[in-house]
């Protein structure tokens, strides 16, 4: 992604398309120079707002009339100097303002470059980046609360209480390396290290054990339904979307692959994935459609169990139930078909839920039960919580290194002071890749190529 950071660049950095306002932003040494000529050399005073006529330098034409700002490197999001251009947010008045920019020797911006920008001039580090990448995807109220959080520091001063204990033991082992001979240094090099370890380790676990939530709520709660062919499975996910998502069929074994549609449950981001009923078969997409339904469950959060509650047979699709897992829900549907529907009977499961997708009977108590499997999983956290998989992967990284160097420092013959001081290294390295001390260019163009162009 990287082009030279001597170029200044542009882009639109609101939404593309017709609005009463629309901002372009300048970044760079030629941006207060670029928007001094649109204005003909009126001057721009830092962090203030002007009412300007944008001309075309060349021809003198008016092309808009527009509010500017003017913030002054390095006190800007990225560090450089920005301009931005509050135009009317008509295609052609951006375009007509663009071709002039381009003519004035900027370039447009790639996606992601001014944050980019902004974490080469350390005017934020990569979990925050991640953080407004976060926020400015965010659906749900539980993804804008997490992305805030982390955009404004919250995990990175986590990070820096980690970093802290680490350099402190780091720096105890160098100086028994360093200085072995000396009065103020020597003594039990276990007793003034082991504990500081003990406690980053106990911290690091912590947040280890939290980061189930932080991805489920940035990527998502997965919710299975289940049960054998024709149990209303796909009645119920149209029902639940409030819209015809999947084919509903008389015939069974309608669905064949994964459809899934997105809810808001209790404030959280929720997949409802509908999947192929169970029964034996000799068609070949059917019996991929089965076993994908399998590997659906057992990566699901929550299983929802169906049973076609007009019939007699019970085992059908019991074959599922043996991927049941404590919490999960079990329901008779169809009960709309029934005159008399009633509890389950002696040998049934005694906590089926009755419910008709048809009628909506039931629905309201479904959506309960699944928000209160949500909230639990979900519920507020008391650490930052890490909410990328190359966040769980650098913690996970630096706890199995510091495990290591408290092996190390507890042997029965005596610690080798080099190897804990090797091992406290590996450590601080991943923790330095977790805030981007640490990086390559292909991790980071991986982050900042997933922003959009503007931002």
């Amino acid at each position: 992604m990287h082009k030279q950071e001597t170029d200044t660049i542009f882009a639109l950095s609101s939404a593309r398309g017709s609005a009463g306002i629309a901002v372009l932003r300048l970044s760079g040494d030629q941006a207060l120079g670029a928007a001094n000529r649109l204005m003909d050399g009126k001057e721009l005073v830092p962090r203030k707002t002007h009412l300007r006529w944008l001309t075309n330098p060349q021809t003198k034409e008016q092309l808009d009339q527009a509010l500017v700002l003017y913030f002054a490197g390095p006190n800007s999001f990225t560090g450089e100097d920005v301009v931005e251009l509050h135009c009317h947010g008509s295609m052609a008045v951006l375009d007509a303002v663009s071709s002039c920019l381009l003519d004035l020797g900027l370039r447009s911006a790639e996606p992601g470059e001014f944050t980019r920008r902004a974490f080469d001039n350390n005017r934020l580090d990569l979990l925050e980046a991640e953080g407004l990448a976060d926020l400015i995807d965010s659906r749900t109220d539980a993804q804008r609360q997490q992305a805030l959080g982390q955009m404004g520091g919250e995990l990175s001063q986590q990070v820096e209480i980690w970093r802290s204990l680490l350099l402190a033991a780091l720096a105890r082992i160098e100086a028994e390396i360093d200085f072995p001979d000396e009065e103020d240094v020597s003594g039990s090099l276990v007793g003034q290290t082991e504990p500081g370890l003990a406690e980053l380790q106990s911290l690091l676990l912590a947040n280890l054990q939290q980061a189930n939530r932080g991805t489920k709520v940035r990527d998502g709660y997965l919710i299975a339904l289940l049960g054998p062919v024709n149990a209303g499975k796909s009645t119920l996910l149209n029902a639940l979307a409030g819209e015809e998502r999947a084919i509903v069929s008389a015939e069974p074994g309608t669905t064949r692959d994964i459809v899934e549609v997105q809810l808001q449950i209790g404030g959280f981001l929720v997949t409802i994935a509908d999947s192929a009923g169970l029964r034996p078969s000799t068609d070949k997409i059917e019996i991929e459609g089965i076993r994908r339904a399998k590997k659906l469950a057992e990566r699901a959060d929550l299983r929802l169990f169906l049973n076609d509650g007009s019939k007699s047979d019970k085992a059908a699709g019991r074959e599922f139930l043996s991927l049941a897992q404590e919490g999960d829900l079990f329901l008779r549907t169809k009960t709309d078909l029934l005159l008399d529907p009633k509890p389950a009977q002696q040998g049934e499961k005694t906590d089926e839920l009755n419910v008709s997708a048809k009628t909506g009977t039931g629905l309201e108590q479904v959506l309960l039960q699944i928000e209160t499997r949500v909230t639990q999983t979900l519920g507020k956290s008391e650490v930052p919580v890490l909410t990328r998989a190359r966040h769980i992967d650098a913690v996970g990284r630096a706890e199995q290194a510091v495990q290591a160097a408290r092996n190390e420092l507890t042997k029965p013959d005596g610690a080798m002071p080099e190897l804990v001081a090797e091992h406290l290294r590996d450590a601080s390295q991943s923790l330095g890749y977790l805030v981007g001390r640490v990086h390559s260019e292909q991790i980071l163009d991986e982050i900042f190529n997933g922003f959009c162009i503007g931002k």
